[in-house]
């Protein structure tokens, strides 16, 4: 099966097109490579962070809490304890 393609526009700062620019040159790939490969590797780590963080509020929201002298409380019976 073929793979389609689309163009992407898309504004960034001339600093960071002269080092795409630059690496491209020197390691003799093409642009288009470069710029999906950076995007398919950034968007799944941005998927695993917002997965990380509902499983984190998920958490949170079953996680049982203390007051802060409650909890003074109990390290103070606990190192009485040793």
């Amino acid at each position: 099966m073929k793979t389609l393609h689309v163009s992407l526009g898309a504004r960034i700062p001339k600093s960071l097109k002269s080092k795409l620019d630059r690496f491209c040159l020197e390691h003799g790939m093409k642009m288009s490579f470069v710029v999906a490969a950076a995007l398919k590797d950034k968007l799944g780590k941005l998927e695993e962070e917002l997965e990380d963080r509902l499983l984190g509020r998920e958490r949170l929201a079953d996680a049982e809490f203390l007051a802060q002298d409650s909890y003074a409380k109990y390290l103070k019976r606990r190192r009485a304890d040793r």
